[in-house]
């Protein structure tokens, strides 16, 4: 059945009736939170912030590119609208007819479409995610291609996490919520979970009630930064802080953090221990990191958490025999790259990218002032070079005491000479 055929209180035309007229909407920082990624961030590595499948809200909106998923728009579109009464259809439709200028006021970049264009797009694209979640909560996706095929799934996901490639997210929960018949159906963040979870680099906890979600990009954000510190007792900006193998040189040790959900980085000086998350390096890794981190830069420039930790680890990894140290700790899993690659993609991540004062500015301080030391760089090449294992640390030992006995039995003998 075509979708023109079906009687909706508008048609796939975008001519919708009763339409008010667009309403030209200013720039709301206390409500704008979805940005087209700034063109010097953008240079480093264009695809990571464009869509590769499908278009989703106004800034790649008729992207000739992605055409092709117009059409499974609309066939989700059919089956969604199908299984609700037209009253539902109704009040979804003029849901987004009056906030409209609400939903405008969340991207930064002004869109070109005129109104009934402009509210047909979000229509089309809000359904077309929550029928994609409840196809899959249903377990439709043996005969669906957007869900059967892996590759095309994961793209599609990943697309939907973009900066660039967002809905508001209060548009989505309430139309679900619009649409919802029984009371026993999941929430919109359920079904979000439960098609993300199979995936590493995309998967998405569920936020608690103090967090507010604005779209699947902050979404992504408040999961990646789960119980990491938002201050210290000391809070500037990190300046420089040496690679992993020179602390390692100075007697630094690596250790991943064990402890479900902390991932508070510490270093214990009395153990000259430096502890650090676990950090799972796999495809679409860092596509997932520079958006979190555009995030921030438009977003929320004061508390840039996420890009700090990068840029720590950026410090940290300088080459791949950084890389290799840290995996040998199991702080970090490279399952998508080798260890030049990836140290190659921490050097290039913070590129153009600023930051704000951090809690971990303590720490890196007395890390730089451990490195620094001449004394703590003797006893660990001591330590590396005599006493690097049982075996050597014995045959150190030994060969110290036998030295001390030759000595002793020297100073015997020219005492009964004399």
């Amino acid at each position: 059945m075509a979708l023109k055929q079906c009687h909706y209180p508008w048609d796939i035309d975008g001519k919708a009736s009763h339409i008010s007229k667009t309403r030209e909407s200013e720039l709301d920082p206390s409500k704008c939170c979805i940005y087209r990624v700034p063109e010097p961030i953008r240079r480093v590595n264009k695809g990571a912030y464009t869509p590769q499948l499908i278009s989703i809200g106004p800034l790649h909106h008729e992207n000739k590119k992605l055409a092709n998923m117009e059409k499974e728009k609309r066939r989700y579109m059919n089956s969604f609208l199908e299984r609700i009464t037209p009253k539902k259809q109704g009040e979804i439709f003029n849901f987004i007819k009056d906030n409209e200028n609400d939903i405008r006021k969340c991207y930064a970049e002004t869109s070109k479409l005129k109104g009934p264009k402009y509210i047909m797009m979000i229509l089309y694209d809000a359904i077309f995610i929550i029928e994609l979640f409840l196809r899959n909560k249903r377990h439709e996706g043996t005969g669906d291609s957007l869900l059967s095929i892996a590759t095309v799934r994961y793209n599609l996901g990943s697309d939907l996490q973009l900066l660039e490639n967002q809905l508001p997210y209060f548009v989505l929960d309430k139309i679900f919520k619009l649409a919802s018949v029984y009371t026993c159906m999941p929430t919109l963040m359920e079904l979000s979970f439960e098609f993300y979870r199979y995936n590493a680099s995309l998967a998405l906890n569920i936020p608690t009630s103090q967090l507010q979600v604005k779209h699947f990009t902050d979404w992504k954000r408040n999961t990646l930064l789960e119980n990491y510190p938002i201050s210290g007792q000391v809070n500037k900006r990190l300046t420089n802080l040496p690679s992993a193998t020179k602390l390692h040189e100075s007697g630094v040790k690596f250790k991943k953090i064990d402890q479900r959900g902390d991932k508070l980085i510490r270093f214990k000086k009395q153990l000259y221990e430096l502890q650090l998350p676990y950090f799972k390096i796999v495809d679409g890794t860092e596509c997932v990191i520079r958006n979190v981190m555009a995030l921030e830069q438009c977003c929320y420039p004061k508390d840039t958490r996420f890009c700090n930790y990068i840029k720590l680890m950026d410090f940290l990894i300088d080459t791949e025999k950084d890389v290799d140290l840290l995996a040998e700790r199991g702080i970090i899993s490279c399952y998508a790259r080798d260890y030049s690659s990836t140290a190659n993609m921490f050097n290039k991540l913070c590129r153009c990218i600023g930051l704000s004062e951090t809690s971990y500015y303590e720490t890196c301080e007395e890390l730089k002032k451990h490195c620094n030391s001449n004394w703590n760089k003797a006893i660990a090449t001591l330590r590396r070079v005599y006493f690097s294992n049982p075996w050597r640390g014995t045959g150190t030992v030994a060969a110290v005491i036998l030295l001390l006995l030759t000595i002793i039995q020297t100073i015997c003998s020219i005492f009964q000479v004399v």
